[in-house]
């Protein structure tokens, strides 16, 4: 007797066997998508050192121009301006300075700024003197100076006499011209007033190269119509007048003649015999 298929057994898959259907958090990784993600990680990483390289890049370029002297940063108001702001921002205090170190910073600061743009050397110290090789006045003993390197020393504040010419002044006393100062003949004058606050003060001494040719914003020393002799910024120039300007907006500009005898020389340096570094 045949048996039928339906009495056949029926063989069942036990149910440990079956296959699982598949959930949705057991899914094969899109591998495409993956490399993507760590491609754009890269990128991000490169970029962000990129920056990083970047700044540390611009801040070291800034910082060389800083201490350029002929750089255009001094001639722009808005750094001089931003620098002055920054030095006396509140958060300054937080750091333990007190006000009177954050205004003597800020001065410091300004008299470097003013110094690199109107070309003056900012020298620490007094000037190294020494005893005339010859005496007489200025006039005579200008050119045996310029030759050893020296010039004639002058006490601004009485050689500006009305009336009183500066060459007819005598001199007891000479200084040492530093050796890279360019040829030429020089005087040096002991400054006396605030004008030229913050770049010059009361008891610093300048040093003139004698030239009475005059470019734009720099330092001279100039004749007065009434004798006198002052230290000043050229601003405004014309054919016929010169615009003299203090660094100290307390004090209203000067208008001289701009004739062959107004300007004796520019300013090439300052020395502060009290000893602090602009």
């Amino acid at each position: 007797m045949k048996a039928s298929r339906r009495d056949l057994p029926q063989h069942t898959t036990p149910a440990h066997d079956a296959p699982l259907a598949p959930r949705p958090d057991d899914e094969t990784p899109d591998l495409t998508l993956v490399d993507r993600e760590r491609a754009g990680e890269r990128l991000r990483v490169s970029r962000a050192e990129a920056i990083r390289q970047e700044d540390v890049l611009a801040e070291l370029a800034a910082s060389a121009e800083m201490y350029r002297a002929d750089s255009p940063y001094y001639a722009d108001s808005r750094l001089i301006d931003w620098l002055d702001r920054e030095l006396n921002a509140p958060h300054r205090a937080s750091e333990g300075w007190s006000g009177t170190r954050i205004r003597d910073a800020a001065t410091r600061m300004r008299a470097k700024a003013e110094g690199a743009r109107l070309k003056v050397r900012l020298v620490s110290g007094p000037p190294r003197a020494e005893s005339p090789a010859v005496s007489g006045m200025v006039a005579q003993v200008l050119g045996e100076a310029s030759a050893r390197r020296s010039a004639p020393q002058l006490d601004l504040g009485v050689a500006a006499g009305a009336g009183r010419d500066l060459w007819d002044e005598s001199c007891e006393v000479w200084v040492r011209i530093p050796d890279d100062a360019p040829p030429g003949q020089y005087v040096s004058l002991s400054v006396v007033g605030e004008s030229m606050d913050p770049l010059l003060h009361t008891g610093d001494s300048v040093l003139v190269r004698v030239d009475p040719n005059v470019v734009r914003d720099t330092v001279i020393l100039a004749r007065l119509t009434d004798g006198g002799y002052v230290v000043k910024r050229v601003g405004k120039m014309t054919r016929s007048r010169l615009e003299l300007l203090s660094l100290n907006p307390a004090f209203p500009p000067i208008s001289v003649p701009r004739e062959a005898n107004t300007v004796l020389g520019t300013v090439i340096l300052r020395w502060c015999p009290h000893g602090v570094v602009a």
